[in-house]
């Protein structure tokens, strides 16, 4: 019977196909607009409901409604590309499909498209949750394929899950080949454009409270593995903008130009490391005091010693870099960079400047009154808070000379203002300073509670310094809700009273190697499977002796792997089936053991029709022919599993004919 004919009113078929989309949609309805995720169970609820009541919805509403459909997304998106609006729109035609189908071709269809919409899960989410999920995914739609091809749908097969388990197992070796040998693109199949991006960390601007904002999300913002040694937690800088610009409240970044390749400055290598950085739906991506090159395409070095993409990080971003301790001694200082970087808007914070200007004028030497400010912090009464005072006007004023309380945007703003007011060039850096060592996959974390501010002061014949005015602060003036934060700035606080251990701190400790432990797998899926890009594959093709230039031949070993490999398998499959029917080998003897007495086969012929020919045409021959055939018809179509004993007593008969 042509399956194509099959109708969809076979038992369970209609609930399965419902199944299938509610499993393939469920990841996507926490992540599109609520009305369309509504929409798309409401349809779901309503295709079981017409299939139970036996009732029949007309063409043209199905057609009105997803007309409503479409015009509904482009309202809401203002348009109908992009991964949102063509997530949710495609999202609603797959159901509206299920609403209006009829017959085979249209359920072959839903479960085919099944596979594409699968995908788009991992635009939201690529974790290992999801990875796993999707797998089950994708064996509730073979579920549906075995089932849609059968005549008696769902009710006649048996192990169904076995079954389309059995299929999976036998796709994956080919899966295998494909991912890692098939031509990679620059960037993920799944980077689309979002209208609705969004992202947490480090901003293009820094004022009073921005950092401090930051404080309370654990969320990561990269992890870096570093290969061989790496550098104290305490002198882990990560870099990511230079602000020069101040108007009395907010610093901005300035005027600043990319540096061509041979302007880059000159420096030893240090650290080597790899970074998985996470979407922040910025340009800026981070790296290790000292940048210098950059670690990829379309990754430029500024002047400011930063480093900045072409686009967007939209989606996570691996990298390996090269830390460098960078020789400024054959670079000046030009005299635009000088003005830049000892700029102060006029008639503001004019008591902290007086007070810079005044102190100056004791040491008279830059290095020294850098000495001098820091020593200042650490013996007056500044403290390290969240929540210091508001000020509204004179912000430096308001911390450096009255509450003296502040989080390290406010101790980098006014230590850069005070060098500036002294004539110094300085300048405040953002990014983020120490990590969370992972034990389990030997690299460090950084989380978005880790970002922070600091200085750096030019001083002639030196170049640029990098001074964290924070550090200065005496332990006995930090908060006690920024004791957590201190694990990986260790060696600024070092002298608080050691904790005692308590029945809840053995929990925290026993759910963070928990946590740490699944990081370990979590990042390890990041970079080895979810971020197996173009480079990632020419560094492990070109282990194996395969250039870039080799390319087109790789493409032809693909091929070539591919037909082989389908070609072998079909070979085993055969060989195996007739290794294993020692019933049909026994017959077919038999029939050629007749054939030679004057019989003649039919191959088109069954066993009953050979009997009852044999005994009009060959009565001779019948009594003893009745015995073999009857026997092989008693085995080959009763429903029980037919016994070894059983078999090799047919056998023996058939071989016993003569």
């Amino acid at each position: 019977m042509n399956t194509q004919s099959l109708p969809l009113t076979r038992p369970g078929i209609i609930p399965i196909l419902i199944i299938v989309q509610a499993i393939v949609l469920s990841p996507l309805w926490f992540h599109l607009p609520a009305w369309i995720s509504a929409s798309t169970i409401a349809l779901l609820l309503t295709r079981f409901a017409v299939y139970k009541k036996a009732v029949h919805i007309p063409s043209w509403l199905i057609l009105i409604l997803a007309i409503c459909a479409l015009g509904g997304v482009f309202l809401y998106f203002r348009t109908i590309s992009g991964r949102e609006a063509g997530v949710g729109l495609i999202s609603l035609m797959y159901t509206f499909k299920l609403l209006e189908a009829k017959n085979y071709r249209d359920g072959a269809l839903i479960l085919f498209i099944s596979f594409f919409i699968l995908v788009t899960a991992f635009l939201y989410d690529e974790s290992i949750l999801m990875g796993v999920y999707l797998l089950v995914a994708m064996m509730s739609i073979l579920m549906g394929l075995i089932a849609l091809n059968s005549i008696q749908g769902v009710a006649g097969i048996r192990n169904l899950g076995k079954i389309s388990g059995i299929t999976l197992l036998q796709a994956l070796p080919i899966m295998l080949i494909l991912f890692f040998l098939f031509p990679r693109l620059s960037g993920p199949l799944w980077a689309m454009p979002s209208q609705r991006e969004s992202g947490m960390g480090i901003d293009d601007e820094m004022i009073p409270g921005s950092m401090a904002g930051l404080y309370g999300f654990d969320e990561i913002a990269f992890r870096v593995d570093f290969e061989g040694e790496a550098p104290p937690i305490n002198q882990m800088y990560w870099r990511g903008l230079a602000l020069s610009e101040f108007d009395g409240i907010a610093w901005k970044i300035g005027v600043e130009s990319p540096l061509r390749r041979d302007s880059y400055p000159k420096g030893s290598p240090t650290y080597q490391y790899r970074v998985q950085l996470e979407p922040h739906n910025r340009r800026w991506i981070f790296g290790l005091e000292d940048l210098i090159e950059p670690p990829k395409e379309k990754v430029y070095l500024f002047n400011n010693y930063t480093w900045r993409q072409s686009q967007r990080v939209t989606q996570r971003l691996l990298y390996s870099a090269q830390a460098y301790q960078i020789d400024y001694s054959d670079i000046e200082l030009s005299q635009w960079q000088r003005q830049l970087n000892t700029q102060l808007p006029e008639d503001s914070n004019e008591q902290t400047r007086e007070w810079a200007i005044e102190e100056y004028q004791k040491v008279n030497e830059p290095e020294e009154f850098v000495r001098y400010v820091l020593s200042h912090i650490r013996q007056q009464n500044y403290h390290y808070t969240l929540l210091p005072e508001v000020f509204e006007q004179n912000v430096i004023d308001g911390f450096w000379l009255d509450s003296r309380e502040g989080y390290c945007e406010h101790y980098a703003s006014a230590f850069v203002f005070i060098m500036r007011a002294a004539g110094i060039p300085a300048r405040v850096v953002t990014g983020y300073q120490g990590g969370e060592y992972n034990p389990y996959g030997d690299y460090y974390i950084i989380r978005q509670k880790d970002a922070h501010a600091w200085t750096e002061v030019w001083l002639e014949g030196e170049g640029w310094r990098r001074v964290d005015p924070t550090a200065a602060i005496h332990p006995s003036r930090v908060d006690d809700s920024l004791l957590n934060q201190t694990s990986s700035r260790d060696d600024w606080f070092t002298d608080f009273d050691s904790l005692t251990t308590t029945d809840s701190e053995l929990a925290r400790t026993f759910w963070r190697q928990i946590s740490l432990r699944w990081d370990a797998m979590q990042s390890f899926w990041n970079e080895s499977l979810m971020g197996y890009d173009k480079d990632m594959q020419f560094n492990w093709l070109s282990k194996v002796g395969i250039n870039n230039n080799q390319w087109r031949y790789l493409g032809y070993a693909l091929l070539a792997t591919i037909l082989l490999a389908g070609a072998g398998f079909g070979l085993w499959i055969l060989s195996q089936a007739k290794s294993k029917d020692k019933i049909e080998r026994a017959y077919r003897r038999f029939q050629r053991v007749l054939e030679k007495q004057g019989v003649d086969i039919r191959l088109y012929e069954g066993p009953k029709d050979l009997l009852h020919r044999i005994k009009q045409q060959h009565p001779e021959l019948y009594p003893k022919a009745e015995r073999v055939i009857k026997r092989y018809i008693s085995i080959r179509y009763q429903k029980s599993r037919v016994s070894e004993s059983n078999q090799q007593s047919f056998i023996k008969t058939a071989k016993s004919y003569h």
